[in-house]
């Protein structure tokens, strides 16, 4: 019994000393400190590659001219991010397109957040204006933008143009947005009238935003004012656009208003002004399958008009259906129809008849 008790006893001394280093060198033993590389690893964001490629054909009925043009539908755009450090970030992107047979730069600029709430942007870029003009090939399904968005390229002096452009972007908590930007046009704007466009000159724009997003609603309203200096004048144009997208689980919805000035008008002392609204809507239906995903129909109705004195203006209805394949929809195939009416003395003429299929990759 005695020798059982020992043994006992020198068992218990044993694990006794054995467990007093082990603690103590829990105890003593410093704080880990992170490898080089995952220091490194740790203020180095990913590097994206990004883009879209689209190709099919687009049949354009116009009626006034009595003639169908049938024109082939070539697009592709590659956008590169990149953040070096923590608070850094370029990001760098082209398209090609088989309507111009040219390459382009869609973007080219640099960030840098000096906080969490706000940073600067410097470098070429597009002018912060309503969902439309945001969206790009892969955010929308129908191969042409609206008449609204034609409409004002023609009246609007390039305001839309990709410009030089200093940014400065302020966030207000999680859900709104603040971006004001200065613009240096690359050439004159004025080049397709018959004055002489080396008279224009010192051409900047200003620019404005404010955007509420969550989860389900994006609600934006923004501006951008062109100033164009004359030798004997100084011409001034402007457009502004309020656009709302509400994102259910079996809907999308859009809505926008757009309205500006005319200044080729203003010219003449008289004040000219032109406004659209747009409408659409489409519904992502999940089939549950593995090769196709989806199935996506959506329809638009827009109207434009040059003049609001004016009782004249373009109405624009347009119907698709978008299949989606792969996952994600990476792979789509999108079919469109629209007509454009134009009301002109309460009268109805039919000023274009379009179809258009093309497929589209996303990556």
């Amino acid at each position: 019994m005695r020798s059982c008790a020992l043994i006992f006893s020198l068992f218990l001394a044993v694990a006794a000393v054995a467990a007093k280093p082990e603690k103590l060198a829990k105890a003593e033993k410093p704080p880990e400190k992170p490898a080089k590389a995952d220091t490194a690893s740790a203020e180095r964001d990913e590097f994206k590659i990004s883009g879209v490629l689209e190709a099919g054909f687009d049949i354009n009925n116009k009626v006034n001219k009595k003639e169908t043009d049938y024109n082939r539908i070539g697009y592709g755009k590659i956008e590169v991010s990149a953040r070096p450090v923590k608070k850094v970030r370029a990001e760098f992107g082209f398209e090609y397109k088989d309507r111009d047979s040219a390459m382009t730069i869609d973007k080219l600029f640099a960030q840098y957040n000096f906080a969490d709430f706000g940073g600067v942007r410097i470098g070429y870029m597009k002018k912060s204006f309503g969902l439309e003009e945001r969206a790009g090939v892969e955010e929308r399904y129908f191969h042409k933008r609206s008449i609204i968005n034609e409409g004002m390229e023609e009246v609007e002096a390039n305001l839309l143009k990709h410009d030089l452009t200093f940014q400065y972007r302020h966030k207000i908590g999680e859900n709104v947005r603040l971006a004001g930007g200065f613009s240096w046009a690359a050439d004159s704007v004025y080049g397709k009238v018959s004055w002489d466009p080396t008279r224009f000159h010192q051409n900047y724009y200003q620019n404005y935003s404010i955007e509420y997003e969550d989860s389900t609603k994006n609600l934006i309203l923004a501006g951008i004012i062109g100033h164009y200096t004359h030798p004997d004048f100084d011409l001034v144009a402007w457009a502004t656009s309020l656009s709302f997208k509400y994102s259910a689980r079996l809907f999308v919805s859009e809505a926008e208003l757009t309205f500006g000035n005319k200044p080729i008008e203003a010219l003449d002392s008289d004040r000219a002004f032109f406004w659209g609204a747009r409408l659409q809507e489409y519904f992502p239906i999940e089939t549950g399958l593995k090769v196709l995903r989806q199935v996506i129909p959506v329809a638009e109705a827009a109207l434009y008009s040059k003049d609001m004195e004016s009782k004249d203006f373009d109405a624009q209805l347009r119907a698709g259906l978008t299949l989606g394949f792969a996952k994600n929809s990476a792979f789509q195939w999108r079919n469109t129809y629209g007509t454009v009416l134009r009301i002109v003395d309460e009268k109805k003429e039919l000023r274009r008849r379009r179809f258009d299929s093309e497929v589209v990759v996303i990556f």
